[in-house]
């Protein structure tokens, strides 16, 4: 017997009826409703548990972004007509070629009254020739030259130790020989933030990358976040380390601590270390313009980056307790999002909720960091921030480890 198409469509309604009824997923439902999203990713009750330990290194690393690093901007341009006179110090070690280059841009500067004191530190090129030569028709460069056979103490310290004493001017500005002004205004910047109050000044120095290698990259990631740090800290009354590529201070002030006395069995340390010493919410100041800044490059290799990072990460067990809290909070935190992450993708009910979460934290991150970047002149590492961000939460458990059994650096 011949069935009607209408009988046909009630079987085949009827069939795929019974066969919804019995999925698990959709059990209580019927053809008339529809799937929710609950229904398609359930969200099962140890998943809170996993929510709520994601959540807590969520609010505090969005803390550190929205609190500090989003107060990172641009300051204004000098309006200060009092220009005190400032010595510029600057060590430099076998680094002749790098002075050739580089001096003329330092004594180009747009600076009513100032002076250029190089440190010669022991160098074996001919760094010692080219100043003693430069000096006699630049009358604006002064010298120290430190002989490697009678310096047996080779430090750093030293050598700005005895440049500071050379220099005739209260305001110092200290750089390096690598380091480059970005403009003529940058003694100008940096010398009229000095005032009654302020007796140290926070600069930005830039890490140039001269290529798209994932290691400078890397380098211009951990630079930015450590231009965001202690700039950020510094903006809300927390001052903790400056760069010593580009920072100013009174002697009178160096002298209040007993310059580096305090730390001067630790090779490095000569900006961190001896900011922590002196710096309050009163006394410090920050400056962020581009004419202000003084780039230098990154690391060539792997080997020189583990070098510095070994020399940097080596002084920070010496900071202070506080300090040591308040960077310490931030990375674990981000270390644990991820763990918790990774785990809750394989271990949850479904991978999208993780997933979901992993969005929501890393995209207003990523805008912060995108624009300190723009200002700051790091934008390399833009692109890959959150891979980045990965990665550096589990690399610097290896580099902090290495670090801390370290038993000796040198600069």
């Amino acid at each position: 017997m011949r069935r009607s198409p209408r009988f046909s469509k009630l079987i085949l309604y009827e069939f795929l009826h019974r066969r919804i009824i019995n999925c698990n997923f959709a059990s209580s439902f019927t053809l008339t409703n529809t799937y929710t999203f609950f229904d398609l990713f359930p969200f099962q009750n140890y998943d809170w548990w996993w929510l709520i330990a994601a959540i807590i290194p969520v609010l505090i690393g969005w803390f550190y972004y929205f609190h500090y690093y989003l107060s990172v901007k641009q300051t204004a341009e000098p309006t200060n007509s009092d220009y005190p006179p400032v010595s510029v110090v600057i060590c430099a070690r076998n680094a002749a070629l790098i002075l050739e280059r580089n001096l003329p841009l330092w004594l180009e500067q747009d600076y009513p009254q100032f002076e250029i004191v190089v440190v010669d530190d022991c160098s074996g090129d001919e760094t010692a020739y080219l100043l003693v030569t430069t000096a006699e028709r630049e009358p604006l460069l002064k010298y120290v030259l430190l002989d490697p056979l009678v310096i047996k103490n080779q430090s750093k310290k030293l050598a700005l130790s005895l440049g500071i004493k050379k220099a005739q001017y209260e305001h110092l500005l200290l750089t390096d020989a690598d380091c480059i002004p970005s403009s003529n205004q940058w003694i100008k910047h940096m010398a009229t933030q000095f005032s009654k109050n302020t007796s140290l000044v926070l600069g930005v120095s830039p890490v140039n990358s001269q290529s798209n290698s994932f290691l400078e990259r890397m380098v211009q990631y951990e630079n930015l976040m450590t231009a965001m740090n202690y700039l950020g800290m510094s903006i809300k009354g927390s001052p903790y380390m400056g760069v010593g590529r580009n920072l100013a201070y009174t002697k009178t002030l160096y002298n209040s601590v007993g310059g580096f006395s305090a730390h001067h069995h630790i090779p490095a340390g000569d900006d961190d270390l001896f900011v922590q010493s002196v710096a309050n919410d009163q006394n410090t100041q920050v400056v962020i313009h581009p004419d202000a800044y003084c780039p230098t490059n990154g690391p060539q290799n792997f080997k020189h980056y583990w070098r510095q990072k070994m020399r940097h990460l080596f002084v920070g067990k010496f900071y202070t307790n506080a300090v040591k809290f308040r960077l310490g909070l931030f990375s674990i935190s981000q270390l644990l999002f991820w763990i918790i992450s990774l785990v809750w993708l394989f271990a949850g009910s479904s991978f999208l909720y993780p997933t979901l979460l992993i969005i929501i934290k890393i995209t207003p991150e990523w805008i912060i960091f995108a624009q300190k970047g723009k200002l700051l002149n790091m934008k390399k590492a833009n692109a890959l921030y959150p891979l980045l961000n990965f990665i550096q939460s589990f690399w610097y458990i290896i580099l902090g480890t290495s670090a801390f059994f370290k038993k000796k650096i040198i600069w």
